[in-house]
Order: structure tokens, then sequence, then C-alpha cells
């Protein structure tokens, strides 16, 4: 048994008593002090010392800090900074001054959020009710310095896919990505995240700048023609349905229209239906919102042979059985030909792509990440404990932090060279499926792969016989700073910041730092292609499939 010193021991109920403290004081705090907060400006002293230390921070929880930036060159922005801060600022306004300072270190988890609004539980629930906000009701894609609908979840069909937003509210998607794009970056020096990025962001800077509202114009361009929609938040078919309900003056149904009553077989067959239709939900990740799949499979037109494979992102569903699934669908059909498609996919769960590696690779065993780096021993208790979890639950989490602490310190370790090393099952040996796909494989990637599809992209290109289509990734080929998150307020702005305590290295790795895994076949889409409803990568794998029959 390891034993840990008493200082180690004194760290861990420091970092106890301070969680409850955090918890309590939250607890008692109020939303409309936060909000005073937003119009009052920050003197001087103030601001450096919020400059100070989120500089102080950098340098203790987030590791391999230099590896994209110099230690001096990192050193001289924040004292350029320092020197510039003259007057009083408003948060906001401090904001766009201390934000590139974390982009500038090229690690595209960390991020500074500006100050927003805070509302009462009471006022939360009325603006739930009121359902989904105008800007959420589309998804977009920013190409070529423009932003376009791609998809239309409104009440107005007659807005088409391809779409151009001009502007909202008389702002532009120019002005916004012009203003915005000094506080994030991507996985060292490639570009290609950033339009993803950007769209991923959109609403967030929509609200920013023009607040909560229950009705946004619209400005649109479709081919030639420009129209305003006024595009309305509405709420959900429940809501609807309680509002039809105790509207007394609604016509009573007629008794024809009333639902006979089951028998017992068949409520259990009903029951039985409804339990695998939500177990098949959960384990392809739903998405109720948008209506749609996170993992989808699909046997394309070119022959009975080829299927797509697309994987929206690693978070969501219960990816065992679902792979598990795929891959004896797979065998079973004979399928020659396999397109994984990672584009658009942020990433998400490393155990996820832990599984499904295993699936795609002939090797009896493999690791695919090494074990991940820290900057301390105690790196780790940094991190968000209670993270998303319910705060009703926080009563039974927190006694069980000295437990939790304990065994994080107890799985750290240095290793030969200093520095401090967690072992995460990802990072493990592991043999792989017996069901691994023995065909011909194509992957998809694009600006938007990040993070666990980057790392997943970099494996596989160990494989020569692996094609890749599309453009390079936003994630770096050899890396990502992530695994788990600390969030801190500055101390004077309460510009919420988030750090990230883990350097999770790829196995696979190239010289060619910090850039992204690069296509073997480089397609990038057009606006016409959007506009069209093309897509030359899948058309071009099409076209090489054909030619090897």
């Amino acid at each position: 048994m390891v034993n840990l010193s008493i200082n180690q021991l004194k760290f861990m109920k420091k970092y106890f008593f301070y969680g409850i403290l955090v918890l309590f004081l939250s607890n008692c705090s109020s939303y409309q002090k936060h909000n005073a907060l937003i119009g009052a400006n920050l003197s001087v002293e103030d601001q450096i010392e919020d400059v100070n230390y989120l500089e102080q921070k950098l340098e203790k929880i987030q590791p391999s800090l230099h590896q994209f930036i110099s230690e001096e060159e990192l050193r001289r922005k924040f004292d350029s900074v320092r020197s510039t801060i003259n007057i009083p600022l408003k948060p906001n306004e401090f904001y766009f001054k201390v934000s590139p300072l974390l982009a500038s270190i090229r690690q595209g988890h960390a991020a500074m959020s500006p100050l927003t609004l805070k509302y009462s539980n009471k006022e939360s629930k009325e603006m739930k009710k009121k359902g989904l906000g105008p800007v959420s009701q589309f998804d977009y894609k920013f190409i070529e310095n423009k932003l376009y609908i791609v998809k239309n979840k409104s009440k107005d069909s007659t807005i088409q896919e391809g779409t151009e937003v001009v502007s909202i509210d008389n702002v532009t998607p120019q002005e916004l990505f012009s203003k915005y794009r000094k506080t994030y970056s991507s996985d060292g020096y490639n570009e290609t995240f950033i339009p993803y990025a950007f769209t991923m962001r959109f609403g967030s800077y929509i609200f920013y700048e023009l607040g909560l509202k229950d009705s946004l114009n619209f400005k649109l361009k479709c081919y030639d023609s420009v129209s305003t929609k006024l595009i309305k938040r509405f709420p959900d078919k429940k809501t609807d349905a309680k509002e039809v309900k105790k509207d007394s003056t609604s016509p009573a149904k007629p008794k024809e229209n009333i639902v006979k009553k089951l028998t017992k077989e068949e409520k259990k067959l009903a029951k039985k239906k409804k339990e695998e239709k939500e177990e098949y939900e959960y384990n392809y990740g739903y998405d109720k919102a948008n209506k749609e799949f996170t993992k989808t499979l699909t046997f394309t037109d070119i022959d009975s042979c080829t299927a797509v494979f697309k994987i929206k992102n690693f978070s969501k569903g219960g990816y065992k059985t679902a792979y598990k699934d795929v891959f004896k669908l797979l065998r079973k059909t004979d399928t020659k030909n396999l397109v994984l498609d990672l584009r658009g996919n942020p990433g998400g769960r490393l155990n996820e792509i832990h599984e499904l590696y295993s699936y795609l690779t002939a090797d009896s065993t493999f690791q695919l990440i090494e074990e991940a780096k820290m900057t301390s021993k105690t790196s780790l208790l940094q991190a968000d404990y209670l993270g998303s979890m319910p705060k009703s639950l926080y009563i039974l989490a927190i006694p069980t932090y000295p437990v939790y602490a304990t065994v994080l310190m107890l799985k750290t370790r240095k290793d030969e060279n200093g520095d401090y090393r967690f072992r995460m099952k990802s990072s493990k040996e592991k043999p792989h499926n017996a069901d691994y796909f023995k065909g011909k494989i194509y992957v998809l990637i694009n600006g938007g792969s990040f993070s666990a599809a980057c790392i997943i992209s970099s494996k596989l290109k160990e494989n020569p016989e692996i094609t890749f289509v599309g453009e390079e990734t936003g994630g770096a080929f050899n890396g990502t700073v992530a695994g788990r998150t600390s969030t801190y307020e500055l101390p004077n702005s309460k510009l919420r910041t988030r750090l990230w305590i883990m350097d999770i290295a790829a196995t696979n790795k190239t010289d060619e730092k910090g850039r992204g895994v690069f296509p073997n076949k480089e397609i990038i889409p057009t606006v016409d292609d959007l506009l069209s409803g093309a897509d030359p990568e899948l058309e071009w794998i099409k076209s090489d499939i054909d030619s090897k029959k």
C-alpha cells in the first residue's frame, strides 16, 4: 500500500473544504450582484491583477504550455497587455484584452467567456417554457467568409437550405468573425478549425451582442433574392399541448376519437417496443433537439458492399453496444468498403475511440495514446470535481471527495524524465475485436474534426492502406491538451476561464509540429457544392471504388 505524505493529506483536506465553501457561497450569492458587475468599471489595478492571475494559473495547471509558443514570447505578450491597461474598463471590454492571451498558447480546448446575465430559477423556467430561440432554429456553415443555413428547424418552411445569413438585427457574421477571431484558436498552427469553431460559437456571439431575445430579424439572401424574416421563439410540443389543455374555449374531442383500452398483452407488447426504441436511441445517441442520431450506418448507392458510418461526435450514446452491432452487421453483410465519416466531429470520450479503434485494426494488440502528462502530482485535484453534476447530488458527492482524491494521487506517478503521468483506461494496451473490419477503409476528415476525432485519425494513419479524404483536421496530429477541465473565474472581472489538465499525446507522431492529419486526397467543398447539396469528398470515394472493380 502507498502512503500519502502529511503535506499531500493537508493539500487534499484544503481542497475538500474549499469545495464545500465555494458551494455554500455560490448558493448564497445573488444573481443581481453578478448582473450589476457587467455594467461596472474595473480599475486599472483590478485588470492587472486579473492578467497576473491568468498567467499564474496557466503556469500551474496547463501542461505543455510552451509547445506552440516559447516561454519568452508568452511572457512578452502578457507584459505587453499589462502595459496597455491604463483606463477603467467594463468586464466585457476587458475580455477582448485578456482572452487573446489565452488563445496565444494555441491549445484549442482552453477558453474564456464574456459575462452574461444570470436569471433566477423562476425566470429560467419561464424562458425554457418559451422554447427554442431564433438563432438555434438553424444549423450553419461559415465558408468563404459567408454564413449559410444548412438545416432549417424553424416553423418557416420557405427558408431554403443554402440560404445566406446577411445579418441578424443588423449584426453581420463578418463583423462577429472579425471581432471574436482573436479570442480562440485551434490546436497548433493550422487554420482549418477556425471557421468551424466560429460556426459552433455563432449562437453565443449573437447572444453576447444582442442579449436574450424572443424574436430576431434575419436578413437572408437566396441566390439573388434578399428578404427579411422575423424569426420568433417557439415552444416545444409538450408546452403546446399543455396550453391547449388549459384553453377552456377549445372544442371537446368527439367521443369516437377516444382511444380504446389496450389488453394486458397489448400493453406488454407496447411497453417492450417502447423500451427497445429507447435503448436504440440511447445506444446510437439520439439528439432530440435536432431529431437525428449521433451514429448512423448507411449502405451507399455504389453497391451493397460499401457502407458509410457517420459519427457526429464521441460524446453521446452507449457506444459499446452500437459499435458491436454495427461491425457485426458489416461482417454479416460481407461489406468490402467502409467509409468512416468524421467530418465536423468535435471529439468527446477517449474510451469511446479506444473501443472504436479495436474494430478498425488488424493488429492483435494496440496502444491508442500515451499516459497523460500533467504539471504536478496534485493537478487532478484541481479538476472540476462536481462538473455538470446536478446540484441535488452535491450533498452525496462532496463527502466522497477524499476517497476520490486519494485514488487519483495514488495513480499519478513521476516518470524517468521527471514528468507527472496518469494512466487512463484509453492509454492501456487493448486487443483488437474479433469482429474487426477486414476490408478497405476510407476516412472523411475536415477542419471540424477535432480532439478525439483527430486522435483516432492520427492512429489510423499508421495503416498506409487507409485512405483519408477531405482537408487537414482542426486538431493536431500529435495530440491535444484536454482530458479534465479546471474552471476558474478571474478574481475581479469574473470572466469564466476554462483550463485543461492533461496533455494527451498520440502514440503515432509526425515531425510536422502543430499541424493536423492531412488527407491523401485533398478536397475542399465550395459554396456551389453547398448550394447544390453536392458531396464531392464522398463522390471521389465512390469513383475510386468503381475504378478498382
